[in-house]
């Protein structure tokens, strides 16, 4: 009986190294992908770090002249509004006048031409 479990424990030992030797090689290929991969993240954030900064100041500068702009914007259109507003009035005295005109040019030609001669 020894020498049957002698022979089937070599036997289990020779499976394990089978079924050991790819799993190591396939554990080494995870771990050295892991590997770069952290090495590119570091990468990454070391680039970021350094070129993230100066991007959000410009973004900042930018929504401030943005913001600058809308102000002049909404500014200028207050000015059109009220601009409409004060002529308004000079509107209606300016087509009261046209009015007035054309009823004196009107009766001056109905006048002119009504008299027999």
């Amino acid at each position: 009986m020894d020498d049957v479990t002698q022979q089937e424990m070599a036997h289990l030992i020779r499976v394990s190294w089978i079924v050991l030797i790819p799993a190591g090689v396939l554990l080494s290929l995870v771990l050295y992908k892991l590997a770069m991969l952290l090495h590119g993240l570091v990468e990454f954030l070391t680039l970021a770090r350094y070129e993230l900064s100066p991007a959000m100041k410009d973004l900042r500068l930018t929504a401030e002249h943005v913001e600058a702009l809308s102000a002049k914007a909404v500014a200028g259109v207050k000015s059109v509004e009220s601009g409409v507003a004060a002529t308004g009035p000079a509107l209606r005295t300016a087509g009261r006048s046209v009015t007035r005109g054309l009823e004196s040019v009107w009766n001056g030609l109905k006048q002119s031409f009504g008299r027999k001669l």
